[in-house]
């Protein structure tokens, strides 16, 4: 069941769901919470990744490979106001690992989970902000990892603050989950992830 946003309201105020700065009003749809798109900006270091011999092979089924894709990402290069020029990926195959303002804490008892989505007026510009990768778990704290490519033609200037980069959509688990989460991004403060 997704919550509609008498049910946000509700879980907010009863402490299920934790969103620091708290949503204003007009955050709120009728079935999501838009979230903020934060300051910290990361992207791959293509030049290095080029150097022949020195990308490294990501063994997936190991699935301890963070460390070693991390050492890849560097900070992005900003403009003087602090916001960040995302060209098309035709231009620049890149991907943009970058935050929500807001931190979720969905509290493990509280029998909710989240799907963080992309915003349709965003979406038919070309923005993308997850690559298959919108869950976010019951028992989840920390701020939200979102990995950004822009399909469409534009050049776009993504400004944190005041720019709604997603949302977030409430889902409530059919019975409580027998065991604590397990993910290496709990607790994330900077980009260098998924959320579980």
């Amino acid at each position: 069941m997704i919550l509609s946003d008498a049910g946000i309201r509700r879980a907010l105020t009863e402490g299920h769901i934790a969103i620091d700065p708290g949503p204003e009003s007009a955050q709120l749809q009728t079935s999501a919470v838009d979230m903020f798109l934060g300051h910290a900006f990361r992207v791959w270091d293509l030049p290095r990744l080029a150097t022949p011999g020195l990308s490294p092979v990501l063994d997936l089924a190991e699935q301890r490979f963070a460390d070693t894709s991390n050492s890849f990402l560097i900070p992005a290069e900003l403009e003087r106001d602090g916001s960040y020029i995302l060209k098309p990926y035709h231009e620049v195959p890149q991907v943009l690992l970058c935050q929500t303002r807001e931190r979720i804490d969905l509290k493990l008892h509280s029998r909710l989970a989240a799907r963080v989505e992309g915003r349709s007026s965003l979406a038919r510009l070309g923005l993308m902000v997850h690559l298959t990768a919108p869950t976010i778990h019951a028992g989840f704290n920390g701020n939200i990892t979102l990995e950004v490519i822009n399909h469409g033609p534009f050049h776009l200037k993504l400004v944190p603050n005041p720019t709604r980069i997603c949302q977030f959509i409430f889902e409530r688990l059919e019975s409580a989950p027998e065991q604590d989460i397990s993910t290496q991004f709990q607790g994330q403060k900077t980009p260098t992830g998924g959320r579980t």
